[in-house]
């Protein structure tokens, strides 16, 4: 099978180049592994909203989320939202359809997939930054009767074997599932390494306001002063809520989580932190 250009995967940033590239009258496919949406619907916890306001995801030629545009998105409203986007601008979206391979060829990409082989100009990768879970080494050391997660396979604290629980890592997933497991009862560890502290609101407005104001937003990867480390920035310490409330290692802290140093090694079934 010929097309212009491939893209792998129907989220939102394949399905927004979907809607670019028609606009532009250019040949394509998407290629989507699961069900448009796959990883809102297969990989995320139950309780998460998007930490980013509404009026930040707005899709092109698509119309305003209804709700409050400075709310948050619950896991449900951004399945129907990036579903209905892809009916919407009537995405040549093929489902079920795994890729295998992507290889060079003289004319440009071969796509081997479970449903048989494109060739294309080019290919768009667009299945996400998150898609693999990060998991230390020192996970190999961990006991086999503790039970191990990532933020893939979690869903509430309610399938949480009984005692404490340890988090690896406090960036903006870790500080969450440590507040939401906290809250829930249970004693909380959390590891942390580097992480960046964010406001949820500044004199009164969202702090994606004043990003959005200030031009951050905006920047482009040949702005970066060190493009390298820019992209190992651990994302910021924030959480979508009605309430909109902050989250940090003090919040974490005044209801009762540990906060320990960066998980080094694990001897003997003792977790040592640096």
């Amino acid at each position: 099978m010929r097309t212009t250009t491939v893209i792998i995967g129907a989220g939102h940033s394949g399905l927004a180049m979907s809607r670019r590239l028609t606009e532009r009258s250019i040949d394509h496919v998407v290629l989507e592994r699961g069900e448009v949406a796959n990883s809102w619907r297969t990989e995320r916890w139950e309780s998460l909203r998007l930490l980013t306001p509404t009026w930040h995801t707005a899709l092109p030629g698509a119309h305003q989320t209804s709700g409050d545009p400075d709310g948050f998105m619950t896991m449900p409203q951004v399945i129907e939202g990036i579903s209905g986007y892809a009916t919407t601008i009537d995405a040549p979206v093929r489902t079920h359809t795994t890729v295998t391979r992507v290889s060079p060829t003289d004319d440009g990409y071969g796509v081997e997939t479970d449903q048989g082989t494109w060739s294309a100009a080019s290919v768009v990768l667009a299945s996400g930054a998150c898609n693999q879970p990060s998991i230390p080494a020192a996970a190999e050391s961990v006991p086999a009767h503790v039970e191990q997660l990532t933020p893939l396979s979690y869903r509430s604290p309610a399938q949480l074997a009984a005692g404490g629980v340890l988090v690896v890592g406090a960036s903006a997933s870790g500080a969450q599932l440590a507040d939401e497991i906290a809250r829930s009862g249970r004693r909380v560890v959390l590891s942390t390494g580097e992480h960046v502290r964010m406001p949820r609101t500044y004199r009164g407005r969202d702090v994606f306001r004043w990003l959005e104001s200030a031009g951050i937003l905006d920047e482009t990867y040949d702005q970066m002063d060190d493009l390298i480390r820019a992209r190992h920035v651990p994302s910021p310490q924030l959480i979508g809520t009605p309430e909109r409330r902050g989250i940090d290692m003090n919040a974490l802290r005044d209801q009762g989580v540990e906060v320990v140093g960066k998980l080094g090694t694990i001897r003997d079934g003792v977790a040592l932190f640096s």
